[in-house]
């Protein structure tokens, strides 16, 4: 049976957190992932989606947990407990980073009433799937959607 994106993003990001003085490399993650047991063609998957984000990221001094960025009162409004859900879970996944969902947030002035799942879909499919692969893309609509085993 094949392991989820999902849950190897997380054994990566639970590696990265572990090791803060370590730089990681992209190699370095693969043959960890394939010390641990995972296929390569599952490696292959999550490496493109976060195998840039390794690459780019700097280097953290302190080993705290990643905060939640606090909503203003519109964007409470504006956005239902699904979707602030589902943004949240995209971000602390690393399937987009802060200057994304800032855009996303940004445009919840050009809708009306609430914003729900269907609503961020669309916003998300605007902004941020464009430039990714159909991977990553369904990555993203399976952590939207709740899915606990996205498989690739």
């Amino acid at each position: 049976m094949k392991q989820s994106l999902t849950k190897l993003v997380d054994v990566i990001l639970k590696h990265i957190e572990e090791q803060p003085e370590a730089k990681p490399t992209e190699s370095g993650i693969r043959s960890w992932l394939a010390g641990q047991g995972y296929k390569k063609r599952d490696i292959d998957a999550v490496i493109k989606l976060v195998g840039r984000r390794i690459a780019q990221r700097p280097q953290v001094t302190d080993a705290s947990p990643r905060t939640v960025r606090m909503y203003s009162m519109l964007e409470e409004y504006k956005l239902t407990p699904e979707a602030r859900n589902a943004l949240i879970r995209l971000e602390l996944y690393g399937l987009i980073d802060p200057m994304e969902r800032e855009m996303i947030l940004d445009r919840l002035n050009h809708f009306d009433g609430e914003i729900g799942l269907d609503e961020l879909d669309y916003l998300i499919s605007w902004l941020v799937c464009g430039g990714r692969d159909f991977e990553s893309q369904q990555t993203i609509y399976g952590v939207m959607e709740g899915e606990q085993e996205v498989f690739h």
